[in-house]
């Protein structure tokens, strides 16, 4: 279990099975502090192997749904660019053929046919209109690289129905408490971070923030993973702690911390 010292919230592991049912007086090797221990625990039990197994077959099925999907969609763009490619070559357009002026009239001139020029205003818009959908085919089958180049897309996909996850990574059975030594509050986060790409992940700093009851950012910090890269399908268990949270908050958001936000960070 984790213990923190009540004066200089330095941290220490603890095996619960030395502290024995009424609890043991501890103290700290860096500020020399004596504080109790009790032997009873707030900190949520870890999740069972069922648990995580039940969870990873969920990320792995939600992956496949999504290769799917990406397949269809890559089919489809294909079969209209092959049907486009067998159209029908365009007729060559008509030349009208001159008559000759009634006698006794002046000679006048026949206005030129406009056939091929309403055929070139009816081919025009469909081929564009054609190229425009080959082209949203293809965005929606490449959507995280056009995420990547366009970060503002995302929100697009998301409005669809077809959010795009670009790090390849996902945060799950999310679990928070408070630990209250009678000197001291502590909030403990929990939670799992699944690898649901193809290859071999970073996995990149993990923020978190505290919020009030109307959903206003409190305080947010960031703390690093257990590890630093997933094999595909791998999941590992991370757990963030705060020392004195706000006492407004009221709940909390994980996310992964983008690279501008890498250093612990509060507001």
């Amino acid at each position: 279990m984790l213990i923190v010292c009540p004066s200089c919230a330095s941290q220490y592991e603890l095996d619960a099975a030395k502290l024995g049912p009424e609890g043991r007086k501890v103290r700290c090797a860096k500020c020399k502090t004596q504080w109790h221990v009790d032997s009873s625990s707030d900190l949520p039990p870890p999740p069972s192997p069922e648990e995580t197994q039940a969870l990873l077959a969920k990320e792995l099925e939600r992956a496949a749904a999504i290769d799917a999907e990406v397949t269809a969609v890559a089919a489809e763009a294909e079969r209209l660019i092959a049907a486009s490619d067998e159209a029908p070559p365009e007729p060559p357009p008509v030349e009208p053929q001159r008559r000759k002026p009634a006698k006794g009239k002046g000679k006048g001139k026949l206005p030129k046919a406009s056939l091929p020029a309403m055929d070139k205003a009816v081919a025009v818009p469909a081929a564009i209109a054609a190229v425009g959908v080959v082209l949203l085919l293809g965005l929606v089958w490449q959507r995280q690289a056009a995420v990547r180049a366009a970060p503002q897309l995302a929100g697009l996909f998301a409005a669809i129905g077809m959010p795009v996850n670009v790090q390849g990574l996902t945060l799950g059975a999310i679990d928070s408490g408070l630990i209250d030594d009678g000197a001291n509050r502590f909030l403990v986060v929990e939670g799992d971070v699944t690898n649901i790409a193809k290859g071999k992940t970073q996995v990149p700093p993990i923020q978190v923030a505290v919020r009030d009851e109307a959903g206003q950012t409190l305080y947010t910090w960031t703390t690093e993973p257990p590890r630093s890269t997933l094999e595909p399908a791998e999941l590992m268990r991370f757990r963030a702690r705060l020392a004195s949270p706000p006492e407004k908050g009221r709940t909390v958001q994980v996310r992964f911390a983008a690279a501008k936000d890498a250093a612990p960070a509060g507001h």
